[in-house]
């Protein structure tokens, strides 16, 4: 995933493709928020999962939860690394008249 996140092509095994394949396809439906996304919910995974007759094997649950934690991590790594950069509004500094002018009484 981290290829991916790179812009790189995956490697995934021929054995996990469609546990891959799958993940892609629950990520899209994950819920967010204003501040960033959800962690798919075990609820979500059985009802996404219910929804096309597929039965999970434990390590393919534990795939698409690891992988689901990593796509947590690159996410808000890309995300904190937006917040290292200084948004300027204005490169006027604010004086008492030009306050008065924005704020009249």
């Amino acid at each position: 995933m981290r290829d991916q996140h790179q812009g790189k092509k995956p490697r995934i095994p021929i054995a996990g493709q469609h546990v891959w394949h799958w993940f892609k396809k629950m990520d899209v439906t994950r819920e967010g928020t204003g501040y960033g996304i959800n962690p798919l919910q075990p609820t979500q995974i059985e009802a996404w999962t219910r929804q096309r007759g597929i039965k999970l094997t434990p390590w393919q649950l534990d795939a698409i939860e690891a992988l689901d934690v990593l796509r947590l991590q690159l996410f808000f790594e890309k995300s904190s690394g937006d917040k290292d950069t200084e948004v300027v509004i204005s490169d006027r500094p604010l004086s008492p008249a030009l306050f008065d002018a924005i704020f009249p009484k």
